[in-house]
C-alpha cells in the first residue's frame, strides 16, 4: 500500500512539475501543505492532463511528416509519386483531424472536471490555490494547441505559396514568358485545366495532382482550424479570469496588511490616551492640593 501511495505521489509530482514548467509560470503548490485528498485530487487531474499532452504529441508528430512529405512533392515531377505523396498526406491529416477531435473532447471533460471540483469542497472553491493551479494548466494546454494551429496555418500558407511558384515555373517552361499575378490566381483556382498545358500530358497530369493535392490539404486544415479554434477560443477570456483572480487576492492582501497597521496604530493612540489621561489626573490633584495648600 505504501509503495502505491509513493507511486502515486510520484507521478503527481513529476506530471505536476512538468505542467508547470511548460506554463513557465503560474500559481506555486508547496507539496507539503498538500493532504492525501489534495494529492489525490491532483494527480488524477494531471493523469488527464498527461493523456491530452501525449495526443498533442503525436499530433505535433504528424506535423512534422506533413512537412517533409511536402518537401517531397517539391523534388519529384512524376505524376504517379505525387499520387502516393498525396495519399499519405491525406491519411496524415484524417489522422490529425480525428486526433484532434479526441483533444477537444477530453478538454471539455477537464472543464466540467473542473467545474465540478469547486463543489467538492470549501478548499477547492473558485479562486482557491487547487483550482487556480486546475485552471492555470488548462488554459496552458490551450495556449500550446493555439501555437500548434498557428503552426498548421504557417504549412498551409507555405504550400500555397510553393504551389503558387511551381505554376510560375511550369509556365515560363512552358511558354518562356512570365505569367501574372492574376493569371497564376486563375490557375490556383482552376488547376490543371488551363490551355497553356493542354498537349503536354506530362506536365498536365503533373499539375492536376498537385492542384488535388493543395485542394485536400487545403480542405483538411479549413477543418482542422476550425477544431483548434473551438479549443483554444476561450483561453483569452479565461487567462484573463485567472488573472483577475490572483489581483483580487493580492489586493485582498495588501488590504488585510493595510488594516492590521491601522489596528496597530489605533491600539498604539488609544495607549496614548491613556497614559496622557491619567498623567492628566496627577498634575490636575497636584494642582489643587497646590491650591489647597494655599488658601489655608
Amino acid at each position: 500500500m505504501n509503495d502505491l501511495m509513493t507511486k502515486s505521489f510520484l507521478s503527481y509530482v513529476e506530471l505536476k512539475k512538468q505542467a508547470m514548467k511548460d506554463l513557465e509560470a503560474g500559481p506555486d503548490l508547496e507539496m507539503g501543505q498538500l493532504d492525501l485528498a489534495d494529492e489525490r485530487n491532483l494527480s488524477q487531474f494531471f493523469e488527464a492532463v498527461a493523456s491530452i499532452k501525449n495526443d498533442m504529441q503525436e499530433i505535433s508528430n504528424l506535423l512534422l511528416d506533413l512537412q517533409q512529405l511536402n518537401e517531397e512533392t517539391k523534388s519529384t515531377h512524376s505524376a504517379k509519386i505525387l499520387r502516393g505523396l498525396r495519399d499519405r498526406i491525406n491519411s496524415d491529416m484524417v489522422t490529425v483531424l480525428r486526433k484532434a477531435k479526441i483533444i477537444k473532447t477530453k478538454l471539455e471533460l477537464l472543464d466540467q472536471s473542473n467545474l465540478v471540483n469547486r463543489s467538492i469542497s470549501a478548499a477547492y472553491r473558485e479562486g482557491s490555490p487547487i483550482d487556480r493551479t486546475r485552471m492555470s494548466v488548462t488554459n496552458g494546454l490551450r495556449v500550446k494547441l493555439r501555437d500548434m494551429m498557428n503552426d498548421f496555418h504557417s504549412l498551409r500558407e507555405k504550400i500555397v505559396k510553393e504551389h503558387k511558384e511551381g505554376l510560375k515555373r511550369r509556365y515560363y517552361n512552358a511558354t518562356g514568358e512570365e505569367p501574372s499575378e492574376e493569371l497564376i490566381e486563375k490557375m490556383v483556382l482552376g488547376g490543371w485545366q488551363v490551355g497553356i498545358f493542354e498537349g503536354k500530358v506530362d506536365l498536365a497530369m503533373e499539375n492536376r495532382e498537385r492542384h488535388e493535392a493543395l485542394k485536400d490539404i487545403q480542405r483538411s486544415l479549413t477543418e482542422l482550424h476550425q477544431v483548434f479554434l473551438d479549443m483554444a477560443v476561450l483561453v483569452e477570456t479565461q487567462g484573463e479570469k485567472i488573472n483577475d483572480i490572483e489581483e483580487n487576492v493580492a489586493n485582498a492582501e495588501h488590504y488585510v496588511s493595510a488594516g492590521t497597521k491601522e489596528l496597530i496604530q489605533a491600539k498604539n493612540m488609544k495607549r496614548r490616551r491613556k497614559w496622557a489621561f491619567w498623567i492628566g489626573v496627577v498634575v490636575l490633584v497636584f494642582v489643587l492640593i497646590c491650591l489647597i495648600a494655599i488658601l489655608t
